[in-house]
């Protein structure tokens, strides 16, 4: 579900088609500059009601890290 919901948002904010991204795309294949990926990210906070940190951000480079990236943020702690 989760990718299936990055490609989606990817392919509305970049107006491309769902079969040009695949979970090893880069960002930058595609010409999402940072702006362009904050925006992006801002709106899966808002479907996913979820944080993403500064510190995860400036690292993320392909679908793949995005959707890592929000499942690990998703995935309740269990070493608490």
């Amino acid at each position: 579900m989760v990718e299936s919901v990055v490609v989606e948002v990817i392919t509305r904010e970049r107006q491309c088609k769902p079969e040009d991204v695949n979970m090893d795309t880069r960002l930058s294949d595609l010409g999402i500059d940072s702006l362009q990926a904050i925006t992006i990210l801002y709106e899966l906070e808002e479907r996913f009601e979820i944080e993403i940190p500064n510190e995860l951000m400036e690292n993320l480079e392909t679908v793949k890290d995005i959707v890592s990236s929000i499942n690990k943020i998703r995935q309740p702690d269990t070493n608490s």
